[in-house]
């Protein structure tokens, strides 16, 4: 929930405390009958992030939806991100996932690209719709 209220201050500064508490208890009890996953990230003892994602069933069924991805702050740029991402893109693929989508503002395109997503010419809410096709899993 730390993790949780820190990313909702750092993307939602103008919304109240007590707004941004009920939305993060909404997300938190709807994951489970989504049927997607909340990973957190930690290195050593430190819980660093947390992704929120699930295989989408409505607007593109059958891929993989990162509905929400944090790293703190001191954490960033230390390689930490695109090693949660290509966590959550395994998960995905090992459930039969194919292609990967997500939203995003302007200033974290730049480490999707990274991450392997490429943009889409449509647009949710003001951000960008990315996606990254996954590689095919190697049979044994």
């Amino acid at each position: 929930m730390r993790l949780g209220r820190d990313y909702l201050a750092e993307i939602a500064p103008e919304k109240s405390v007590d707004f941004r508490e009920r939305f993060l208890k909404k997300i938190v009890s709807r994951i489970g009958k989504l049927g997607g996953w909340l990973t957190l990230f930690k290195c050593g003892q430190e819980h660093i992030g947390f992704s929120l994602f699930m295989i989408d069933r409505h607007e593109r069924p059958g891929w993989g939806f990162i509905m929400e991805f944090y790293i703190i702050p001191r954490q960033r740029k230390k390689g930490f991100g695109r090693k949660c991402c290509a966590l959550v893109n395994e998960i995905l693929g090992n459930q039969g996932v194919e292609t990967v989508w997500l939203a995003s503002d302007s200033k974290a395109e730049g480490f999707w690209r990274s991450c392997g997503f490429r943009e889409t010419s449509e647009f949710e809410r003001d951000q960008k719709i990315m996606i990254a096709t996954l590689s095919p899993k190697k049979s044994d």
